[in-house]
């Protein structure tokens, strides 16, 4: 069987940036780490340094559209990052319909018992995952 290289989900919210990882053979999305924004030129550095470590060959972004599909401000600003990631780092991206994706990530915590509020960062992690998820799902 052929060892594939692994697969990044990035879920960009204002604070936080949830990230989840593909396993090898790109069939199940998993947590991986929330990092804290800290401007964009630093966001940039830390995502190239993930893609060296964990040897990713592509990267999966959530565009957050409104519920009706249509653009805001802040889709936007997601499509302005994505193009800069794939711009400097030289490395396929593909953008991911996000809605609700949060939402679900707050309902699944809620039902293992975790108060959202109290862990935003895990709520950002599996939002990822459903992003990922999502598009691994495509795939196979």
């Amino acid at each position: 069987m052929d060892i594939q290289k692994k697969v990044l989900a990035l879920d960009i919210g204002e604070r936080r940036v949830g990230l989840a990882v593909s396993d090898e053979l790109g069939m199940l999305a998993h947590p991986f780490r929330t990092l804290k924004w800290e401007g964009q030129k630093n966001f940039i550095n830390t995502i190239k340094q993930i893609i060296e470590e964990e040897h990713i060959a592509k990267l999966v972004i959530g565009i957050p559209y409104n519920l009706n599909g249509s653009m805001s401000k802040k889709t936007e600003e997601i499509k302005k990052i994505s193009d800069q990631i794939q711009d400097q780092l030289f490395i396929e991206v593909i953008e991911i319909d996000e809605r609700l994706t949060t939402k679900m990530a707050k309902q699944v915590l809620h039902a293992v018992g975790k108060k959202p509020s109290k862990n935003r960062d895990k709520i950002d992690q599996v939002a990822a995952v459903y992003i990922l998820q999502s598009y691994l799902d495509r795939l196979n």
